[in-house]
């Protein structure tokens, strides 16, 4: 497909809000998203996204064409290894993208000047956002982090002009996250690590719980011992005659008081 035939839209996902250049006319609008769709980088409404897209779409007759999102700082997890880091580099980038929260995650490595460079970004959101205008046959060109475009061009290094990026969006296709042909269901191998630790875990979870219910189940069922005492017959010991014992008249002894003496010697 020649995508240079086709008008570009450089879309600029930011926290509250996305900007849209067209470069047919320069024009630029805006389309916030209510705290009720998405908050705190986690989509919250995916019907009402899809909704609101496809509304502003109509509202502001966006012409079908080319377009790539650009994500705002604020909008990606990034972190900077230099080439010197101490240690083994690989599994201190490996845990810092354990470390990252969200449920699914797009993530790229990026090799910049003297140091690697880290940046995530929620998939969910994502792929929410871009299958609502390949549906409406938009041609998806990818999505750059623009922390990425400000260390590699030198014009976007001070502001991020979205005009330019429409000009030269060929060219900067190269630091895109996913490439135009990966752009359905990008899953980051950076993550199986996790999990792998979150399946192994839910397998012993189901383990315990059918071994616990099997225990139940043979408590349940095992037929508790009968008390055989208390069909025993008592038996009584035999009485045996009480032997008398003969009356023995015993002489009277006298009682001897003992003597006290006082301290003068003489006895009381």
């Amino acid at each position: 497909m020649d995508f240079s035939q086709k008008h570009t839209i450089v879309c600029y996902i930011d926290k509250n809000k996305a900007l849209f250049y067209q470069d047919v006319d320069g024009s630029m609008l805006k389309m916030d998203f209510p705290p009720d769709i998405i908050s705190d980088q986690e989509l919250t409404g995916r019907e009402k996204l899809e909704h609101l897209i496809e509304s502003f779409l109509e509202t502001n007759k966006l012409e079908k064409g080319n377009i790539i999102f650009i994500y705002a700082p604020n909008v990606t997890i990034e972190k900077d290894f230099p080439d010197d880091t101490p240690g083994n580099k690989n599994e201190e980038i490996q845990k810092f993208i354990n470390m990252i929260p969200f449920e699914e995650m797009l993530s790229k490595i990026y090799k910049l000047n003297k140091k690697t460079k880290v940046v995530a970004i929620n998939q969910e959101i994502y792929e929410s956002i871009k299958n609502i205008f390949a549906k409406k046959n938009f041609s998806v060109l990818g999505i750059i982090p623009s922390t990425v475009l400000a260390e590699t061009v030198a014009e976007l290094s001070m502001n991020i002009d979205l005009a330019f990026i429409a000009n030269k969006i060929y060219s900067l296709k190269q630091y895109g996250m996913v490439n135009a042909g990966e752009l359905s269901n990008q899953n980051t191998k950076e993550k199986s690590g996790l999990k792998k630790q979150n399946i192994r875990m839910y397998v012993l979870i189901i383990v315990f719980v059918i071994l616990l219910f099997i225990l139940i189940i043979l408590v349940i069922i095992k037929p508790f011992p009968k008390n055989s005492s208390k069909n025993l017959p008592v038996i009584n010991p035999p009485l045996s005659p009480t032997p008398s014992v003969p009356v023995v008249s015993q002489p009277a002894t006298p009682v001897i008081q003992p003597s006290i003496s006082s301290p003068s010697g003489s006895s009381i």
